[in-house]
């Protein structure tokens, strides 16, 4: 019989893989992208050098996610016989590794996907053709160095925060904290979109893949110390 852990990384995998096919084999992408850009103007819907923005939405956030992973990865490095510890052992250790580990992946896959952001394109502005995770850059442009842009990596932070729920009691807790954290990492998410930094599908691809870490973590981590 497959355990419910299973079947829970299996239906993520499917829409991972559904939710990549969907954005890139479709125009979806720029139909969202073209409501957050006025091409009169040739501006986006937000501001990038609002200063009090970016400090809310990118520093303020990035800083305390990094204070937050700090004071989490000394927990986990605390002596386990320690109660507040011991009890809940396996649960700090999947926050700790998730914390670390997803910002990780989203940023390594950037490093090689090689996908423009919307700024970047022509299509906006920017001097890039469109071209997508299956789709190649035309044989007469000329790159000069390999873009960074697919996931969204800034936003993967807050999602990362939704395996702050297995430290809740309660199922109901555990959908609050779940629901907030991933509601955190769509207000980074849009923000990131209404500047031109990110497609839809970049940051609906990268909940998926938090979702997908936290789940394989909470599996693979032992339960108990041994």
């Amino acid at each position: 019989m497959v355990s419910h852990s299973t079947r829970l990384i299996l239906g993520v995998c499917i829409a991972l893989i559904t939710s990549v096919a969907i954005f890139e084999l479709t125009t979806l992408d720029l139909v969202v992208q073209d409501f957050l850009y006025e091409s009169q103007g040739h501006k986006w819907l937000i501001d990038r050098d609002s200063a009090w923005l970016k400090r809310l939405l990118y520093d303020g956030i990035k800083q305390i996610y990094i204070a937050l992973t700090l004071i989490v990865l000394g927990v986990a490095a605390g002596n386990p016989s320690w109660p507040p510890i011991g009890s809940r052992r396996h649960e700090i250790l999947v926050v700790a590794a998730a914390l670390v580990l997803i910002p990780l992946v989203a940023n390594g896959l950037k490093a090689v996907t090689n996908i423009p952001c919307p700024k970047d394109l022509a299509l906006y502005g920017g001097n890039y053709p469109h071209v997508t995770l299956f789709t190649a850059y035309p044989s007469d442009f000329i790159q000069v160095e390999r873009i960074r842009c697919y996931p969204a990596g800034h936003a993967s932070g807050g999602f990362a925060l939704m395996a702050l729920a297995l430290l809740a009691g309660s199922g109901r807790r555990q959908l609050t904290i779940a629901s907030a954290a991933c509601g955190l990492g769509w207000v980074v998410g849009f923000y990131k979109m209404g500047i031109g930094d990110h497609f839809l599908g970049h940051t609906v691809v990268s909940m998926l893949l938090a979702m997908l870490v936290i789940l394989v973590l909470d599996r693979v981590i032992p339960s108990r110390s041994p």
